[in-house]
């Protein structure tokens, strides 16, 4: 019978490989890349509100307190000043892609990075 020897083998460096991260292991579900300039953000509006606020970040959607009524489209225009005005772009590169008589809404943001939208949700969400 010949002894083998089972040797290691020695790898020079960490041992841990570096692995991409997707997206999706960063960023919320709520929060989608749609092209490299654009950002789609799944919302839960909470209108008649004391004042504007986000209450949560989840995989489901971006919770936000509005102080406008739900009606004549008010607590809409509330909505889209108050992302602009969280994430520090204009109104113009904020718009409502759908849901515009639901509480549940599809806000898009042009002109924007992924990155960017989701640092200043974060900051905003720390805030309060």
């Amino acid at each position: 019978m010949s002894s083998a020897k089972k040797s290691k083998k020695k790898s020079k460096g960490n041992s841990e490989e570096a692995k991409p991260v997707s997206a999706a292991a960063v960023y919320p579900i709520c929060i989608r890349l749609l092209s490299l300039t654009s950002v789609s953000i799944a919302v839960h509006a909470k209108p008649g509100s004391k004042l504007a606020a986000i209450t949560n970040m989840n995989d489901e959607a971006l919770g936000l307190q509005i102080d406008a009524p739900g009606k004549d489209g008010e607590a809409n225009a509330a909505i889209l000043d108050f992302i602009s005005s969280v994430i520090g772009v204009k109104r113009r590169q904020v718009s409502i892609a759908s849901g515009s008589k639901s509480r549940d809404k599809i806000v898009v943001v042009e002109e924007v990075t992924l990155q960017t939208v989701f640092d200043a949700l974060n900051r905003a969400t720390m805030n309060q």
